[in-house]
Order: structure tokens, then C-alpha cells, then sequence
């Protein structure tokens, strides 16, 4: 028999249930999120930053008619940022920190990390990825399609060809293009940007709309390519006529890749509304840090005016290009000057997904999906930029306030490089190209308003940074020891104020410290001659599958191996003649009449493997 109380905790829970499943079911559905990830594209190779150089329409209608993140921070190089984005922990807390993944390099994201589309396919996503990895492939357990993605189709190294997929190191060389598991060669000889972005297309318009889609489109572009063909276009002869205006011939054809990556963009959003999910999905567009205009991968991009490069902390490698949109935005076309750093995607991306960020347990992203759609303000105050033990570069901000310490490379990128892509001989901003691009019809079709000219005038100068900079840095490290930078009025970081503020300094200094305290020890390890191409048909495979290594295990020597063999025969031959003599001795107290004897059915077994 029931009692009150029993019965009354089976109408609460049953109540709750009902509750929770009209919440579920009668609720908006769960968004699709389009997260697209630019490759060391400087803050300057965008329309909506001020330059006139290179032509990016459908961005800058993205960044127009949604919100322009001009606080947008990441870590200095890829794999940090990337472990950063699928963690929303600083690389320091998983190791991940210090320089990129090398091929060949026996490490990845920890398995015991619970990555972002892991996090997603708890609330019924389907996870899609399509291009770079950069987090690890020495065993299969490490690649995307067994840390949450339901499929790949990409690069698991840093870059590779345009062209010819194929990327080498020192004297490494192997294609790398992969569908999941398996080397994929038809795509050989075609753009990557092309292919890739064919790829995430065919998906959108494939996708099963039951369910919500979260895609990750990691281009190549606009990193360079392989040491032998650093910048690659479809059409080069092309390239060099329509950029003519521009002087440098390499920075000609890095326009035209540009070109290529915002065409993407284009094409990324007009799927969406064909296949009928646009009014449903948010997007977010983004770099992994800054250009490269200079030295290793160099690139030819620009990060003008900002101080420094790729590789350092500075806001030229660390300030990156950034913008949201979705039709549920309650205040779009704006610029926030709002601290937001890459770790935030993680928990942003679990909140506007639905899920509860409070499950994500100890993580250094902040949820900023509140803030974005305009419905909250929290904003973060303070942000670790970066802490690495081997290439020493430190770097803390907080509110206006950025301490920077450096000895990388000697100062070899920290100084002002690249285009300022403003004025004559560059064409003038052509504002009627941005309302007329493939982004901008898209959202129009929602009979949504498009940013107008006098409004995209307005941002765009909102979203340029102006400084009174020189062009080169003299030579050495800029910052060998603590720099204080006043972001506020001196974003291009041109005065070191630590003597002006030593207190400032010094509050900088001990959160700097704190993190050193908190620091794991980075998995930088050497590169495994084990994983060269040449012995896997000259690609680059999980090398280290099924491959058990025994820690001060002394390898046998073939005498001890023939010695071992010779006891176990004899041991058999021991252990196999007693049960046949056994059952001799049975058959003998048995006087059976007949001269034929048969062994039990387990030592004949024993004489039957014995001879075998």
C-alpha cells in the first residue's frame, strides 16, 4: 500500500518529468553552429578592419550584419589554440602549450580530456569535421573520428599542398588527406580550399534536419603550403592581373587565396538557406592566430598595425579575426571591444547548443553566448595569453592592462610588418559589393535588414585600429623582460609604461606567476623516425597502432629464446605422454577384447596439438 509520501514523490517526479518533456518538445530546436576557422589570417586581410587591399565581402557582410569581436584573443600558434578550443582550458592546464605538433611527433590532446563535439553528442548533435586535426594521430584513438567528430575528411598535420596534399619535414615527406581512417586519393590535383569547402557543403545540404548539426570548416587557407610551393592558387596568371595593383607578386597571390576562403564563406551560408537551416544556425568565423608576414611558414599576411607575428604574444600573433552571426541575435551590427578568448568558445558553444555549462566542471572558458545575443553582459576581466617553458613567451592581460615578457627568436618577429592596405594604388572600399554578396543576399532572403552604407561605414571604422606606428622594429628582443602595455590607449603596444605603473606591474607579474605554479609540463617530444611516410606507401599514418612498448624490458637473445623453446617442448612432451600412459593403464585393467585402443578425448587432443 502506497503511502502519502510515496505517493506524493511519484506526482513530483512524474510532474517533473512532464515539465521537463514539454520544455524539450514544445521548446525551440537546438541551433546548428557553423564554427569556420581561418589559418594565420592577419588581423589587416579582412575588408571590415580598415584595409582596402584585399576584398572580402562575404566576411565582412558576416561580421556586418552580425557582431564584430574585436577582443578576440587565441594562443600565438595553432595546436595551443586548437587544444584551447576543443577544451576550453588554457594549453597549460593539458600540456598542449609551447610550439605546434610536428608530423611525426608521438603526442596529442590527452585522452583524458573531454573534448567540445563529445560534449555536443550529449545533447543529440551530429559532429562534423572537415580539414585540420592538428592534435594528435600517433595512435587512431587520437584522431577526430574517436574524440567526438561522427566524420572527418581532411589533414591530421599542421599543412600540407594545396594541390598535392602533401606536406614534409626535414627528410619526411607523405600525403596527407584522409576520409576518417583512410587515405583518400581522389582529390589529389584539386584545390584544397575548393575541395574542402565542396566537402561542407555537400554535408549541410546531406544533413538529416532531426537533428542539429555542428560543423567545424578548418581550412588550410590562408597558411602556406609546402616548404617547396609556400602560396598556391587555382590560377596564377589570373592572380597576378586581378591583384596587379598590389607590389609584392607573393602578397598578389595570398589576395587570391584570401579570395578563395571568402568565396567559401559564401558558399557555406547559401547552402545553409538551400537546404533551409539558415534561420536556425549560428556562425561563427575565425582565425587561429596572426599572420605570418615574415620567417617560418610565412605567409605574406598582414597584421597591421598591430605589433608582432605569429609565434609571439603580442596583439599582432595573439589578436585575432573574429565575428558571430545568427538571425537570433537581439542586437546585431555592432563592434564589442568586450575580452573574449578562444577557451570561451567551449562552454559559448555548449550554452547556445542548450546544454548546461555548470556540467563542464573546472575550465578556464568563460560562457559568453548571453552576452552575444544581447540579453546579458559578463564579461571576463582578465585572460592568460600565453605561457611556454621552452620558447619563453609570457603574456597576461587584464582589463585595459597587458603584461608581455619575450626572447623568441631573438625579436625576429616582434616588430610592425606587413601591408597597410590603405590608399592609393588599392582600389576604394566598395561597400555595394558587401550588401550585393552571396552572405548578404542569403540573410536578406530571411526578410532580415541588411546592414546599409552608412551603417557599414560606421562599423568599419568602429572595427579599425589607427596608430601612429613606424614601420620596422630596430632589432633584439622588444620585451626580454616585463613590458606593460595600456591596450585602451596604445593597442599597438608602442610604449612600454612599466616604469609609469610599476604597481600595475607587479599585480601582472604575480598572476603570471600564479599560472607558472599551475603549469603542466609540456608533451613536446621528438619526432619518432618510426612514423617516416616512406615505410607506410609514402603517407602519413597512425604509426604506433598496435604497437606495445615494454619499459627496461631487455630484449631476449636467440640463445635464451632456444633454450626457453627446448624446456617447453620437453615440458609437453612430459605433461602429454602422462595422460596417454594414464590411459593405457585404464585400457589394461579394462582386458578389452580387441587389439585397438582409443585415448580419452582429452589426451587425444593434447597428442593431436602436440604433433601440430
Amino acid at each position: 500500500m502506497a503511502t502519502p509520501r510515496s505517493s506524493a514523490c511519484a506526482w513530483v517526479t512524474t510532474s517533473c518529468f512532464f515539465v521537463i518533456f514539454l520544455s524539450v518538445t514544445n521548446g525551440a530546436p537546438r541551433p546548428n553552429i557553423i564554427l569556420i576557422v581561418a589559418d594565420d589570417l592577419g588581423w589587416n586581410d579582412v575588408g571590415f578592419h580598415g584595409s582596402d587591399q584585399i576584398p572580402t565581402p562575404n566576411i565582412d557582410a558576416l561580421a556586418y550584419n552580425g557582431i564584430i569581436l574585436n577582443r578576440h584573443y587565441t594562443l600565438p600558434t595553432c595546436t595551443p589554440s586548437r587544444a584551447a578550443l576543443m577544451t576550453g582550458k588554457y594549453p597549460i592546464r593539458t600540456g598542449m602549450h609551447g610550439r605546434p605538433l610536428k608530423c611525426g611527433e608521438p603526442r596529442g590532446l590527452p585522452l583524458s580530456e573531454i573534448t567540445l563535439p563529445q560534449r555536443l553528442k550529449t545533447l543529440d548533435y551530429v559532429n562534423r569535421l572537415v580539414g585540420k586535426w592538428h592534435l594528435g594521430y600517433h595512435k587512431s584513438e587520437y584522431t577526430p573520428t574517436k574524440r567526438g567528430f561522427d566524420s572527418h575528411f581532411g589533414y591530421w598535420n599542421g599543412y600540407i599542398g594545396y594541390f598535392d596534399y602533401i606536406v614534409d619535414q626535414e627528410n619526411f615527406v607523405g600525403y596527407d588527406l584522409h576520409r576518417n581512417m583512410n587515405t583518400s586519393w581522389t582529390e589529389k590535383g584539386r584545390y584544397a580550399t575548393d575541395v574542402f569547402t565542396q566537402e561542407a557543403v555537400n554535408l549541410i545540404l546531406s544533413h538529416n534536419t532531426s537533428r542539429p548539426l555542428f560543423l567545424k570548416l578548418s581550412h588550410l587557407a590562408v597558411h602556406s603550403g609546402r616548404d617547396t610551393m609556400l602560396l598556391e592558387v587555382p590560377n596564377l596568371e589570373e592572380a597576378l592581373r586581378k591583384f596587379d595593383y598590389i607590389p609584392d607578386t607573393q602578397r598578389r597571390i595570398f589576395a587570391e587565396m584570401t579570395t578563395k576562403l571568402d568565396d567559401s564563406v559564401g558558399q557555406i551560408v547559401t547552402a545553409l538557406l538551400d537546404r533551409g537551416i539558415l534561420n536556425n544556425t549560428v556562425i561563427v568565423f575565425l582565425s587561429d592566430n596572426g599572420a605570418q608576414t615574415i620567417g617560418l611558414h610565412r605567409n605574406w599576411g598582414s597584421n597591421w598595425p598591430l605589433r608582432g607575428l605569429k609565434f609571439t604574444a603580442f596583439e599582432g600573433g595573439v589578436r585575432g579575426v573574429a565575428a558571430v552571426w545568427s538571425a537570433s541575435l537581439r542586437n546585431p551590427g555592432r563592434v564589442t571591444t568586450q575580452l573574449m578568448h578562444i577557451t570561451d568558445w567551449y562552454p559559448t558553444i555548449y550554452s547556445m547548443a542548450g546544454g548546461d555549462v555548470s556540467e563542464l566542471g573546472d575550465i578556464d572558458g568563460v560562457d559568453q553566448w548571453p552576452s552575444i545575443l544581447g540579453v546579458d553582459n559578463m564579461p571576463r576581466t582578465s585572460m592568460l595569453l600565453n605561457f611556454a617553458d621552452v620558447d619563453d613567451v609570457e603574456a597576461v592581460v587584464q582589463g585595459k592592462w597587458k603584461l608581455v615578457r619575450s626572447t623568441y627568436k631573438e625579436g625576429a618577429y616582434d616588430g610592425f610588418h606587413g601591408e597597410d592596405g590603405r590608399g592609393t594604388p588599392n582600389p576604394p572600399y566598395d561597400r555595394n559589393r558587401v550588401m550585393n554578396s552571396a552572405v548578404a543576399k542569403a540573410i536578406q532572403t530571411l526578410n532580415m535588414n541588411i546592414a546599409t552604407e552608412n551603417t557599414i561605414q560606421q562599423l568599419r571604422k568602429q572595427a579599425t585600429i589607427s596608430c601612429n606606428v613606424k614601420r620596422l622594429h630596430a632589432g633584439g628582443s622588444f620585451c626580454p623582460s616585463d613590458c606593460l602595455f595600456d591596450l585602451e590607449s596604445d593597442p599597438c603596444e608602442s610604449v612600454n609604461l612599466v616604469s609609469n605603473h610599476p604597481d600595475v606591474a607587479v599585480e601582472l607579474r604575480k598572476e603570471l606567476d600564479k599560472f607558472r605554479r599551475e603549469v603542466a609540463p609540456e608533451l613536446t617530444k621528438p619526432v619518432d623516425p618510426a612514423s617516416n611516410p616512406a615505410l607506410f606507401n609514402n603517407t602519413w599514418v597512425c604509426w604506433l597502432d598496435n604497437v606495445t612498448t615494454a619499459t627496461n624490458t631487455p630484449t631476449p637473445s636467440s640463445t635464451t629464446v632456444l633454450t626457453a623453446s627446448v624446456l617447453v617442448l620437453l615440458a609437453s612432451s612430459v605433461f602429454v605422454f602422462h595422460f596417454i600412459i594414464r590411459d593405457l593403464v585404464v585400457l589394461g585393467r579394462a582386458r578389452a577384447p580387441t587389439r585397438y585402443f582409443f585415448l580419452q578425448p582429452g589426451s587425444a587432443l593434447l597428442l593431436f596439438c602436440f604433433t601440430f
